[in-house]
């Protein structure tokens, strides 16, 4: 089964990974792109071959799919529309900016009964899946991680508003607890703090295990990459870099997890519910 995917957003990741990871099929082909400001739907859809929707609704009507690149309130507000249209979603995250967007989102999915993904890139990486794999094994006890880089300094097509406004914790923060989490389990946040340019986050799982974790995209001369150390029973096991994998083959690998979800009808663990557990731990430490 090859899905009609409709794109929505024309930014720097629409341009960079999400078109052209649904343009290469042969799982997805990309039916139509849709964006707020259309001069940049019409340059993206020239450079993937790829018909340009004169609007939202039309986009829904082109495709089986909807796959979102646009800031976290936008895809708040469209993703229910396309849920009530039938259409399946391939998600970026965080959700949406505050926890009850989030549950909406998932609420209506639910109702639907369409089938959602996460676009959790390092999930689909031999990296995480081996470190996470060994982790699990192992019995966690304590984990550190971090997201150290300068991606939303200025100059970067990455400086948006609302990847600088709370240094880090939207944008990189997801990965790393959705990282920490797969490996020991779910958890709360227990303290928060913004140090400079650095927000450290402890959290503390069900199962008695503690993971300590530092992000900021506004470092200077810091280039990341994500990384994750644990402290198990059996030893210390620590991740290799994901982003030294082949982006093709991840690219790859997503695309074709969520076809053969759609086929099937049935959502991934890497769903929107996973999404709003994802928020939720966002919303508790920001407050914090």
């Amino acid at each position: 089964m090859t899905v009609r995917m409709g794109l929505v957003g024309a930014g720097p990741w629409a341009t960079m990974f999400t078109g052209p990871m649904l343009a290469a099929g042969p799982d997805t082909t990309l039916a139509a792109v849709w964006a707020r400001r259309p001069e940049a739907a019409a340059e993206l859809g020239d450079r993937l071959r790829t018909p340009v929707a004169a609007s939202f609704d039309a986009l829904l009507e082109s495709c089986d799919a909807v796959a979102f690149a646009v800031p976290p309130d936008v895809q708040a507000e469209l993703a229910p529309l396309a849920v009530a249209a039938g259409r399946h979603l391939l998600l970026e995250k965080p959700l949406a900016f505050t926890v009850d967007a989030a549950e909406r989102i998932a609420a209506a999915a639910e109702a639907a009964g369409v089938v959602t993904q996460l676009m959790l890139t390092n999930r689909w990486t031999d990296a995480v899946q081996t470190f996470l794999a060994d982790v699990q094994a192992a019995g966690p006890r304590v984990l550190t991680a971090e997201f150290i880089g300068s991606g939303a300094l200025a100059g970067s097509p990455f400086a948006t508003p609302w990847r600088r406004q709370d240094m880090a914790l939207h944008d990189v923060g997801k990965q790393v607890f959705d990282l920490v989490t797969a490996a020991a389990g779910p958890a709360t946040v227990v303290h928060a703090h913004r140090a400079g340019a650095v927000t450290a986050v402890t959290l503390e799982h069900e199962n008695g295990a503690v993971s300590h974790t530092a992000l900021s995209i506004t470092t200077p001369g810091a280039h990341g990459p994500m990384r994750c150390e644990a402290v198990t029973d059996t030893g210390r096991i620590v991740l290799t870099d994901p982003a030294a994998e082949d982006p093709v083959t991840v690219r790859e690998r997503i695309a074709a997890g969520f076809a053969e979800a759609v086929a099937a009808g049935v959502s991934s663990a890497l769903d929107v519910h996973h999404g709003v557990r994802l928020q939720r731990l966002l919303a508790a430490a920001a407050g914090r």
